[in-house]
């Protein structure tokens, strides 16, 4: 006999959700759009077997992300040379210019983010 996982499939999903809420604020269409997806997910997965536990931790990591990593920008739609700006929270990492680097090396992308 297996034992539980420490973090049920009801507790990520509900993290999951928090952190859309907290990463997706102000903006419904995306909020919903992530939640659907959510929801999707842990239906497709929703029976137990070996990797149960390696799918909520999985659902845990995401939700982490969305709460750490995703910030909002916005600008005026009536203005496309408006300024972007940024909704930057209290529980988004930040990092200073020292954390670009690896090993005393600078970190240099060869490809933009679009490629």
């Amino acid at each position: 006999m297996t034992s539980p996982p420490a973090v049920s499939a009801l507790s990520a999903y509900r993290k999951i959700l928090r952190a859309t809420r907290i990463a997706f604020q102000n903006d419904t269409r995306v909020l919903l759009a992530a939640r659907q997806e959510a929801r999707q997910n842990f239906e497709k997965h929703s029976r137990p077997g070996i990797d149960t536990a390696m799918q909520i931790n999985h659902a845990l990591e995401v939700a982490s992300i969305l709460r750490h990593n995703i910030v909002q920008g916005s600008r005026s739609a009536e203005d496309e040379d408006a300024k972007w700006e940024l909704r930057i929270h209290d529980e988004i990492e930040r990092g200073d210019n020292d954390s670009v680097k690896i090993g005393g090396k600078s970190v240099k992308v060869d490809k933009p983010c679009s490629s």
